[in-house]
């Protein structure tokens, strides 16, 4: 079944996609946050970071609106790049992780859609 297989790489290589851009996303967050004081409060980021738009595969939010959700103090820039890796993908290994419970054929569906 040469269609399935075309299929299912297809699916790896947008999830691939998918996770590199969320990658990078948070390595821009993370090299961002190096030189602020510690510890800083989520509500703080959530502010700085009002207008700074994240185009995940299925939505659009405000880097700010994620940590509004988070909700907590950070040490370091590792902590809130790690806070942020959680938000965006699900806690490793957990069932709703990002990549694993996205519906890939929807997604292109509708991303046809949108170029028609």
């Amino acid at each position: 079944m040469p269609g399935d297989e075309r299929d299912t790489d297809r699916a790896r290589e947008r999830q691939h996609d998918r996770a590199e851009h969320v990658e990078s996303i948070l390595d821009e967050v993370e090299t961002d946050v190096r030189d602020r004081k510690y510890p800083v409060q989520s509500e703080e980021l959530a502010t700085e970071y009002a207008d700074q738009p994240i185009d995940m595969p299925n939505e659009t939010e405000s880097m700010g609106s994620v940590f509004d959700r988070l909700d907590d103090e950070y040490d370091t820039p590792e902590e809130i790049r790690e806070a942020l890796h959680g938000e965006l993908t699900g806690e490793a290994g957990a069932q709703n992780e990002y990549n694993a419970e996205r519906d890939l054929e929807a997604l292109d569906e509708a991303e046809e859609s949108d170029r028609a």
